[in-house]
Protein backbone atom coordinates (compact mmCIF):
# COMPACT_ATOMS: atom_id res chain seq x y z
CA UNK A 1 0.00 0.00 0.00
CA UNK A 2 1.27 3.48 -1.08
CA UNK A 3 2.36 5.54 2.22
CA UNK A 4 1.84 9.28 1.38
CA UNK A 5 4.35 11.40 3.51
CA UNK A 6 2.80 14.69 5.18
CA UNK A 7 1.50 17.48 3.03
CA UNK A 8 1.64 14.97 0.09
CA UNK A 9 -1.95 14.64 -1.92
CA UNK A 10 -2.95 12.84 -5.46
CA UNK A 11 -3.38 16.01 -8.17
CA UNK A 12 -1.10 18.75 -8.98
CA UNK A 13 -0.47 21.36 -6.64
CA UNK A 14 -1.14 24.95 -8.54
CA UNK A 15 -0.27 27.01 -5.26
CA UNK A 16 1.23 25.81 -2.10
CA UNK A 17 2.75 27.56 1.11
CA UNK A 18 4.27 25.46 3.34
CA UNK A 19 4.81 27.71 7.00
CA UNK A 20 6.01 25.58 10.11
CA UNK A 21 4.24 22.34 10.72
CA UNK A 22 1.27 23.23 8.20
CA UNK A 23 0.85 22.92 4.42
CA UNK A 24 -1.90 24.83 2.16
CA UNK A 25 -1.82 23.55 -1.16
CA UNK A 26 -4.55 24.48 -4.05
CA UNK A 27 -4.47 21.08 -6.12
CA UNK A 28 -6.51 19.96 -9.64
CA UNK A 29 -7.60 16.35 -10.13
CA UNK A 30 -6.02 15.47 -13.46
CA UNK A 31 -6.08 11.14 -13.80
CA UNK A 32 -8.58 8.41 -14.21
CA UNK A 33 -10.40 7.79 -11.30
CA UNK A 34 -8.52 3.97 -11.28
CA UNK A 35 -5.02 6.15 -10.98
CA UNK A 36 -5.74 6.83 -7.38
CA UNK A 37 -4.99 3.70 -5.76
CA UNK A 38 -5.63 2.61 -1.37
CA UNK A 39 -3.07 4.44 -0.09
CA UNK A 40 -2.57 5.69 3.95
CA UNK A 41 -1.61 9.81 4.80
CA UNK A 42 0.40 10.00 7.94
CA UNK A 43 -0.86 13.09 8.77
CA UNK A 44 -3.94 14.57 10.11
CA UNK A 45 -5.62 17.08 6.98
CA UNK A 46 -8.52 18.10 5.59
CA UNK A 47 -10.12 18.30 2.12
CA UNK A 48 -12.07 21.48 1.20
CA UNK A 49 -13.81 20.55 -2.16
CA UNK A 50 -14.35 23.33 -4.91
CA UNK A 51 -15.55 21.66 -7.75
CA UNK A 52 -16.38 18.19 -8.78
CA UNK A 53 -17.87 14.93 -8.11
CA UNK A 54 -16.25 13.59 -5.00
CA UNK A 55 -16.04 9.88 -3.84
CA UNK A 56 -15.22 9.41 0.06
CA UNK A 57 -15.14 7.24 2.74
CA UNK A 58 -16.13 10.00 5.13
CA UNK A 59 -19.41 9.74 6.46
CA UNK A 60 -21.68 12.91 7.44
CA UNK A 61 -24.95 14.84 6.16
CA UNK A 62 -23.08 17.17 2.64
CA UNK A 63 -23.29 20.92 3.34
CA UNK A 64 -25.26 23.02 2.08
CA UNK A 65 -22.04 25.35 1.89
CA UNK A 66 -18.44 23.86 0.73
CA UNK A 67 -17.74 20.18 1.01
CA UNK A 68 -15.09 20.13 4.08
CA UNK A 69 -13.90 16.48 5.06
CA UNK A 70 -11.89 15.52 7.62
CA UNK A 71 -9.15 13.04 7.58
CA UNK A 72 -7.37 11.90 10.87
CA UNK A 73 -3.90 10.38 10.79
CA UNK A 74 -3.41 7.41 9.48
CA UNK A 75 -6.51 7.22 7.19
CA UNK A 76 -6.60 4.61 4.99
CA UNK A 77 -8.91 5.44 1.92
CA UNK A 78 -8.91 5.73 -2.47
CA UNK A 79 -11.04 9.12 -1.86
CA UNK A 80 -11.47 10.48 -5.68
CA UNK A 81 -13.60 12.14 -8.20
CA UNK A 82 -15.46 10.40 -10.09
CA UNK A 83 -14.83 11.63 -13.24
CA UNK A 84 -11.12 12.19 -12.68
CA UNK A 85 -12.01 15.96 -12.50
CA UNK A 86 -11.72 18.11 -9.82
CA UNK A 87 -10.41 20.74 -7.62
CA UNK A 88 -9.39 21.01 -4.09
CA UNK A 89 -7.83 22.33 -1.04
CA UNK A 90 -5.39 20.16 1.03
CA UNK A 91 -4.61 21.63 4.43
CA UNK A 92 -1.91 19.46 6.23
CA UNK A 93 -0.93 19.69 9.79
CA UNK A 94 2.57 17.98 10.73
CA UNK A 95 2.29 14.25 12.62
CA UNK A 96 4.14 15.33 15.87
CA UNK A 97 1.53 18.72 15.86
CA UNK A 98 -1.10 16.90 14.87
CA UNK A 99 -0.16 14.25 17.51
CA UNK A 100 0.25 17.03 20.25
CA UNK A 101 -3.23 18.42 19.72
CA UNK A 102 -5.32 15.25 19.28
CA UNK A 103 -4.20 13.85 22.70
CA UNK A 104 -6.05 16.64 24.45
CA UNK A 105 -9.07 16.46 21.88
CA UNK A 106 -11.98 13.72 22.11
CA UNK A 107 -11.80 13.51 18.08
CA UNK A 108 -13.40 11.11 16.04
CA UNK A 109 -11.02 8.35 14.39
CA UNK A 110 -12.21 8.30 11.24
CA UNK A 111 -13.49 10.48 8.03
CA UNK A 112 -15.75 12.63 8.60
CA UNK A 113 -18.03 15.80 6.75
CA UNK A 114 -17.30 18.94 9.32
CA UNK A 115 -20.59 20.93 8.05
CA UNK A 116 -20.64 23.44 10.65
CA UNK A 117 -20.66 26.99 8.91
CA UNK A 118 -17.83 28.32 11.42
CA UNK A 119 -15.44 25.02 10.06
CA UNK A 120 -16.37 25.90 6.70
CA UNK A 121 -15.52 29.58 7.07
CA UNK A 122 -11.91 28.88 8.71
CA UNK A 123 -11.29 25.97 6.23
CA UNK A 124 -11.52 28.88 3.37
CA UNK A 125 -9.70 31.42 5.36
CA UNK A 126 -7.02 29.42 5.86
CA UNK A 127 -7.25 28.16 2.29
CA UNK A 128 -6.99 31.95 1.09
CA UNK A 129 -3.39 32.10 2.79
CA UNK A 130 -1.71 29.98 -0.03
CA UNK A 131 -1.44 33.50 -1.24
CA UNK A 132 -1.14 35.54 1.66
CA UNK A 133 2.00 36.98 3.75
CA UNK A 134 0.44 35.66 6.83
CA UNK A 135 3.00 34.68 9.92
CA UNK A 136 3.73 30.78 10.22
CA UNK A 137 2.34 31.71 13.69
CA UNK A 138 -1.03 32.58 12.32
CA UNK A 139 -1.51 30.01 9.69
CA UNK A 140 -0.73 27.20 12.48
CA UNK A 141 -3.43 29.07 15.20
CA UNK A 142 -5.81 28.38 12.46
CA UNK A 143 -4.72 24.70 11.40
CA UNK A 144 -5.00 24.13 15.26
CA UNK A 145 -8.57 25.54 15.59
CA UNK A 146 -10.23 24.12 12.68
CA UNK A 147 -8.25 20.76 14.07
CA UNK A 148 -9.93 21.53 17.79
CA UNK A 149 -13.31 22.26 15.79
CA UNK A 150 -13.87 18.62 14.72
CA UNK A 151 -13.82 17.66 18.88
CA UNK A 152 -16.86 19.97 19.02
CA UNK A 153 -17.28 23.14 21.05
CA UNK A 154 -14.66 24.15 23.37
CA UNK A 155 -15.67 23.84 27.56
CA UNK A 156 -17.61 27.28 28.26
CA UNK A 157 -17.85 28.29 24.79
CA UNK A 158 -21.12 30.39 23.96
CA UNK A 159 -23.24 28.76 21.12
CA UNK A 160 -24.07 30.32 18.06
CA UNK A 161 -26.75 32.77 17.77
CA UNK A 162 -29.85 31.78 16.24
CA UNK A 163 -29.54 34.58 13.79
CA UNK A 164 -26.13 33.30 12.43
CA UNK A 165 -27.03 30.69 9.84
CA UNK A 166 -29.92 32.91 8.14
CA UNK A 167 -27.45 35.76 7.85
CA UNK A 168 -24.94 33.02 6.31
CA UNK A 169 -27.78 31.79 4.18
CA UNK A 170 -28.14 35.29 2.87
CA UNK A 171 -24.38 35.55 1.65
CA UNK A 172 -24.46 31.83 0.27
CA UNK A 173 -27.31 32.91 -1.64
CA UNK A 174 -26.22 35.96 -2.91
CA UNK A 175 -22.81 36.26 -3.15
CA UNK A 176 -22.63 38.15 -5.75
CA UNK A 177 -25.08 40.68 -4.93
CA UNK A 178 -24.01 44.24 -3.12
CA UNK A 179 -24.68 43.12 0.24
CA UNK A 180 -23.45 45.37 2.99
CA UNK A 181 -22.95 44.39 6.54
CA UNK A 182 -26.17 46.32 7.29
CA UNK A 183 -28.38 44.96 4.79
CA UNK A 184 -27.63 41.38 6.53
CA UNK A 185 -27.97 42.67 9.80
CA UNK A 186 -30.86 44.61 9.21
CA UNK A 187 -32.39 41.23 7.30
CA UNK A 188 -32.02 39.34 10.88
CA UNK A 189 -32.83 42.10 13.09
CA UNK A 190 -29.82 43.13 14.84
CA UNK A 191 -27.44 45.96 14.64
CA UNK A 192 -24.62 45.73 12.45
CA UNK A 193 -21.42 45.86 15.17
CA UNK A 194 -22.91 42.80 16.84
CA UNK A 195 -23.17 41.47 13.39
CA UNK A 196 -19.68 41.88 12.73
CA UNK A 197 -18.52 41.29 16.51
CA UNK A 198 -20.43 37.83 16.20
CA UNK A 199 -18.96 36.64 12.81
CA UNK A 200 -15.14 37.28 14.18
CA UNK A 201 -16.01 35.36 17.58
CA UNK A 202 -17.81 32.45 15.61
CA UNK A 203 -16.39 32.16 12.26
CA UNK A 204 -13.10 33.94 12.54
CA UNK A 205 -13.42 36.01 9.93
CA UNK A 206 -15.33 39.28 8.96
CA UNK A 207 -18.93 39.31 6.79
CA UNK A 208 -16.44 41.17 3.83
CA UNK A 209 -13.98 38.27 3.91
CA UNK A 210 -16.61 35.89 3.96
CA UNK A 211 -18.28 36.88 0.84
CA UNK A 212 -14.89 36.64 -0.89
CA UNK A 213 -13.96 33.56 -0.01
CA UNK A 214 -17.55 32.84 -1.58
CA UNK A 215 -17.34 34.40 -4.45
CA UNK A 216 -14.35 32.75 -5.96
CA UNK A 217 -15.99 29.43 -4.32
CA UNK A 218 -19.03 29.97 -6.49
CA UNK A 219 -16.76 31.48 -9.58
CA UNK A 220 -14.85 27.98 -9.39
CA UNK A 221 -18.01 26.03 -9.29
CA UNK A 222 -19.33 27.50 -12.50
CA UNK A 223 -15.80 27.43 -14.60
CA UNK A 224 -16.31 23.77 -13.32
CA UNK A 225 -19.76 23.57 -15.22
CA UNK A 226 -21.10 24.35 -18.86
CA UNK A 227 -18.84 26.39 -20.54
CA UNK A 228 -20.31 30.36 -20.52
CA UNK A 229 -18.20 33.73 -21.05
CA UNK A 230 -15.81 34.24 -18.97
CA UNK A 231 -17.17 38.29 -18.52
CA UNK A 232 -20.59 36.28 -17.82
CA UNK A 233 -18.87 34.27 -14.45
CA UNK A 234 -17.36 37.69 -13.79
CA UNK A 235 -20.15 39.62 -13.38
CA UNK A 236 -22.37 37.06 -11.71
CA UNK A 237 -20.02 36.20 -8.89
CA UNK A 238 -19.34 40.14 -7.82
CA UNK A 239 -16.23 41.06 -9.78
CA UNK A 240 -15.65 44.47 -11.57
CA UNK A 241 -14.63 42.63 -14.67
CA UNK A 242 -13.20 39.39 -16.39
CA UNK A 243 -9.56 41.12 -15.54
CA UNK A 244 -10.70 41.16 -12.07
CA UNK A 245 -12.13 38.11 -11.77
CA UNK A 246 -8.50 36.55 -13.25
CA UNK A 247 -6.59 38.51 -11.07
CA UNK A 248 -8.13 37.61 -8.32
CA UNK A 249 -8.65 34.14 -9.23
CA UNK A 250 -5.14 33.63 -10.49
CA UNK A 251 -3.41 34.62 -7.04
CA UNK A 252 -5.76 32.67 -4.90
CA UNK A 253 -6.17 29.15 -7.13
CA UNK A 254 -2.81 29.50 -8.79
CA UNK A 255 -4.05 28.97 -12.18
CA UNK A 256 -6.29 31.23 -14.64
CA UNK A 257 -9.92 30.77 -15.43
CA UNK A 258 -9.88 29.34 -18.58
CA UNK A 259 -7.02 26.96 -17.56
CA UNK A 260 -8.81 26.06 -14.60
CA UNK A 261 -12.09 25.51 -16.52
CA UNK A 262 -10.29 23.19 -19.03
CA UNK A 263 -8.56 21.10 -16.08
CA UNK A 264 -11.67 20.72 -13.56
CA UNK A 265 -14.08 21.11 -16.33
CA UNK A 266 -16.64 17.75 -15.60
CA UNK A 267 -20.42 19.45 -16.76
CA UNK A 268 -21.53 20.15 -13.50
CA UNK A 269 -21.90 23.43 -11.56
CA UNK A 270 -21.82 22.37 -8.03
CA UNK A 271 -19.70 19.72 -5.81
CA UNK A 272 -21.66 16.47 -5.41
CA UNK A 273 -20.26 14.17 -2.69
CA UNK A 274 -20.67 9.98 -2.09
CA UNK A 275 -20.02 8.04 0.44
CA UNK A 276 -17.68 4.82 -0.44
CA UNK A 277 -20.51 1.86 0.77
CA UNK A 278 -17.39 -0.17 0.80
CA UNK A 279 -15.73 1.93 3.68
CA UNK A 280 -16.68 -1.15 6.29
CA UNK A 281 -15.43 -4.28 4.52
CA UNK A 282 -12.06 -2.02 3.84
CA UNK A 283 -11.50 -1.51 7.42
CA UNK A 284 -12.56 -5.07 8.22
CA UNK A 285 -9.64 -6.31 5.62
CA UNK A 286 -7.05 -3.46 6.97
CA UNK A 287 -7.56 -5.28 10.58
CA UNK A 288 -6.74 -8.21 9.35
CA UNK A 289 -4.11 -7.71 7.81
CA UNK A 290 -5.36 -7.97 4.22
CA UNK A 291 -5.70 -5.98 1.02
CA UNK A 292 -8.72 -4.15 0.49
CA UNK A 293 -10.70 -4.54 -2.78
CA UNK A 294 -11.02 -1.61 -5.14
CA UNK A 295 -14.00 0.37 -4.43
CA UNK A 296 -16.72 0.65 -6.72
CA UNK A 297 -17.65 4.21 -7.33
CA UNK A 298 -20.61 5.73 -9.23
CA UNK A 299 -19.19 5.79 -12.64
CA UNK A 300 -17.04 3.28 -12.55
CA UNK A 301 -16.96 0.58 -15.18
Amino acid sequence: MLQLRAGTFFGGARLERRAGPVSVSQRLAEGAPDSVGWHRHEDAHFILVRAGAYVSLATGVPPAGPLLIYNPPGTIHRDHFRDGRGSFCAISLAPATAAEALAALRAPDAPCVLAAPAQQALALRIAAQCAADTSPLTLEALALELLASVAGPAPGQRAAPGWLPRALELLHDRPEGELTVATVARAVGVHPVHLTRTFRQHLRCTPGAFVRYRRLDRAAALLAGAARPLAEVALECGFADQSHLGHTFRRFFGVAPGEYRRLAGNGRSRPRFAFDKTAAAARASVAHGTRPRRARAEGDS
